[in-house]
């Protein structure tokens, strides 16, 4: 096996950004940015479900009033039944990510006590 062998300039360098890396960046901060992006993402998700709910019920009735000849009747309707699928949709999505995250709250509390009983991680 091949082993390379490191100068004294290279271990200069990785001590400084490992040293700047531990510096940047605690586990608090990073678990603070983590749940923010996740939020930011599960909000974005939320408003594609509702806005797909209505823009695909708008579709739905106009091409039914275009295809019966009875505008805008079937617009109408179909945008509060593709609103109401869309919030359906947001709440059985949001409802399974609070369950996850509970989940996740759960096993998080479970393993710090797993580390303060052994002494370690799993």
């Amino acid at each position: 096996m091949l082993k390379a062998k490191m100068t004294k300039q290279d271990e200069d360098k990785l001590k400084k950004f490992d040293a700047a890396l531990k510096e940047a960046t605690t586990p608090k901060e990073v678990r603070q940015k983590s749940d923010h992006n996740q939020a930011m993402g599960n909000a974005y998700k939320y408003a594609t479900e509702l806005l797909a709910g209505f823009v695909i019920g708008a579709i739905m009735g106009w091409s039914i009033d275009n295809w019966l000849q009875t505008k805008p009747l079937f617009m109408i309707v179909f945008i509060f039944v593709g609103a109401a699928a869309g919030i359906l949709n947001v709440v059985k999505s949001s409802k399974r990510d609070f369950e996850a995250q509970q989940k996740a709250q759960e096993n998080a509390k479970n393993g710090e006590q797993d580390i303060a009983l052994n002494g370690k991680e799993n």
